[in-house]
């Protein structure tokens, strides 16, 4: 029996000692120095708003990477929604190796549209519909919208998610409508170069061949307007008429109304 305990005792003592060493192991670990920074920026190949460089050294800086922190310091979730204040990251994820570094992932917003308002401001729209700033150094190649747009109540350097706009009205609702169905639509995406919104709030398009604008009018029916405008387009693409028409109409479902140019 006696022998028995003993065996028990040195079981427990012995698993308390483990149990002790790696405590101090991990307060150790934690206390030790951060010893590097290893950063991914996921974007599409032409994107450009968030810089390698300049961002590895922000976040080196920030997190201590130069050993100047000890990881322990390094609050993850923190530092997450910290990245995520910089108005092109779209999302951040961070971590710490079992070799003391931290890990960066930053996704960059990917925008479809930039609207330009009445007031001369400029902004992009993402495709999570998120509304954030123009890049003094980039600009992204996609669909300018333009005309009667109002000021959007954005502070400078923020981003406003499109459904928190309080003006439910705000023809940015509209253009990014438009903008998203005419990006789903590999043919319109390339023939589109601009959405004008006029006086009247009505909504044209601007195509890269011919001469006319085409009305859409507004969001209702978008998708099957979108669709006749393509399938239009790609069957007049190399019809020299397509330069006589003075308009043309998509506000009618499943047709197109054209109006030629009078002849002087």
């Amino acid at each position: 029996m006696v022998k028995r305990i003993l065996e028990i005792s040195t079981w427990v003592i012995s698993a308390l000692g483990l149990i002790a060493l790696l405590g101090f192991a991990r307060i150790g670990h934690y206390s030790s120095p951060v010893t590097g920074l290893e950063l991914e920026i996921v974007k599409e190949p032409e994107g450009g708003f968030l810089g390698y460089n300049q961002m590895h050294e922000e976040i080196t800086s920030l997190v201590g990477a130069n050993r100047t922190k000890s990881l322990g310091s390094l609050k993850v979730r923190n530092l997450q929604r910290q990245l995520e204040l910089n108005p092109f990251v779209a999302h951040a994820e961070a971590s710490t190796t079992l070799d003391r570094k931290v890990r960066v992932k930053l996704i960059e917003r990917k925008p479809f549209v930039r609207i330009f308002t009445a007031n001369n401001e400029s902004y992009y729209i993402d495709n999570e519909y998120v509304i954030f700033p123009t890049h003094p150094e980039f600009v992204a190649r996609v669909i300018i919208a333009n005309g009667n747009i109002s000021p959007l109540p954005i502070p400078e350097n923020a981003v406003l998610p499109l459904s928190h706009l309080m003006n439910k009205q705000h023809s940015a609702f509209s253009i990014a409508r438009v903008a998203d169905e005419i990006n789903r639509d590999d043919f319109m995406k390339v023939l589109i170069d601009q959405i004008f919104i006029t006086e009247e709030n009505s909504i044209e398009i601007t195509p890269k061949i011919g001469d006319a604008s085409v009305i859409v009018g507004d969001t209702s029916n978008i998708k099957n307007k979108i669709v006749t405008i393509s399938a239009f387009f790609q069957s007049k693409s190399n019809d020299p008429a397509l330069r006589n028409y003075s308009s043309i109409d998509a506000r009618y479902r499943n047709q197109i109304v054209c109006t030629k140019r009078d002849s002087l």
